[in-house]
């Protein structure tokens, strides 16, 4: 990889994981609103889901304007949209303007479609799945930074959410930064694509493209349950209290770390099929969890959902950049992230409606509901060389 590219992958991980970042400051602020502001339970709900929610609505909307603009200026505009969703969420003071900075987060972080596209238009089809393990580790690093910021900083006077949204905005500006004056648009994208939403809307009629985006909305739906309803589980199971919670996430967020900094980075001969060892990968961990009767099982059973996730949060977009038409790649990669944040609001709801007791007899339909998506995807992708 020249230094051109690395410079940019640099660019596109800061973008990401500061979008990541904000995404993981809200979860631990939601008791601090819910006691500050005396707001329902069913106002939470929607604090929680509103980022999400914008997110479904803007990803494929910025990620087909990408097609037609370039890549560049709507990664410069929707990241100074995040820039001012955190100012807004430092001045806050009621609780309406904090709903109303998550949905500008939301909206503005639909970019995330725009940096996937970047990332393959720079790439060729055998350093794709590197790339998109980059932006995977992006993806691992807010996710892991998000609360741990947010923990830390809370606890800063009267209004800690101003001091963490200040210094999530801090970094959202340098990525600004970056992006204006070091990153390149693809030279592609130097001449205008012609770009129709009929046309994106047709790619659903594009067997392979459908087939992804249902195996999308599966797997997203199934792991945004087990991340809401994890801590009850092993509170029910093995009688883990917060503090012991929290270091099980770590040590799933390092895993995947490593996993999408290391192992997903070398291009497979064949993506369908090491797509389809991920998903399988990750039901053999859920029915792990759904049988663990003990910490160091447990361990076991979450290295090999995270080697499953690793394998699918690379593998499976950079298949749907091989199988997308190149004029379309922003869109498609859109509705892609789009119905991943519409899974994001299903799951945790069907997670706690779905989930019996004990809870780990969900894991195990889990298990279940992933080797039917791996069949989904081979027969999707049946006489397929890719």
């Amino acid at each position: 990889m020249t230094i051109d590219k690395k410079r940019s992958f640099f660019i596109l991980f800061l973008i990401v994981a500061t979008e990541l970042i904000g995404f993981g400051l809200i979860i631990p602020i939601l008791p601090q609103i819910a006691i500050r502001f005396e707001q329902t339970p069913l106002k939470i709900g929607m604090l929680l889901a509103a980022y999400s929610a914008a997110q479904f609505i803007a990803a494929p909307l910025l990620g087909a304007l990408s097609d037609r603009f370039g890549r560049k200026p709507i990664l410069l505009i929707s990241k100074l949209g995040t820039v001012f969703s955190y100012v807004l969420l430092a001045m806050a003071g009621s609780y309406w303007l904090i709903f109303l900075s998550r949905l500008l987060d939301g909206f503005t972080g639909g970019n995330i479609s725009a940096a996937k596209a970047y990332a393959a238009d720079i790439t060729t089809p055998e350093e794709r799945p590197k790339g998109m393990a980059i932006i995977g580790m992006a993806f691992g690093t807010g996710f892991i930074l998000g609360p741990a910021l947010g923990g830390l900083l809370y606890g800063i006077g009267n209004h800690g959410h101003s001091v963490a949204a200040i210094v999530a905005g801090s970094l959202s500006f340098l990525a600004f930064f970056l992006t204006l004056f070091f990153l390149k648009e693809p030279e592609k994208y130097h001449e205008k694509t012609k770009y129709s939403f009929r046309d994106t809307l047709g790619m659903f009629g594009h067997k392979r493209i459908a087939t992804i985006c249902l195996v999308q909305v599966g797997f997203m739906v199934l792991f945004s349950s087990f991340e809401s309803t994890f801590s009850l589980f092993t509170a029910q199971s093995f009688g883990f209290d917060e503090r012991q919670n929290s270091f099980l996430f770590l040590y799933v967020g390092i895993l995947a770390l490593f996993i999408q900094g290391g192992l997903t980075r070398r291009a497979p001969k064949n993506l369908v099929r090491t797509t389809v060892i991920g998903i399988v990968a990750s039901g053999l961990g859920f029915l792990g969890m759904h049988t663990a009767g003990s910490l160091s099982f447990l361990l076991v059973a979450l290295a090999i959902l995270s080697l499953g996730v690793g394998f699918v949060n690379s593998y499976l977009p950079s298949l749907l950049t091989v199988v997308s038409p190149a004029g379309n790649r922003g869109a498609v990669i859109g509705i892609y992230e789009g119905v991943g944040s519409l899974s994001r609001i299903i799951g945790p709801f069907l997670g706690y409606w779905a989930m019996t007791s004990p809870l780990d007899h969900g894991y195990g339909y889990f298990a279940i509901v992933l080797g039917l998506l791996a069949v989904l995807l081979m027969v999707g992708f049946h006489h397929h060389k890719t």
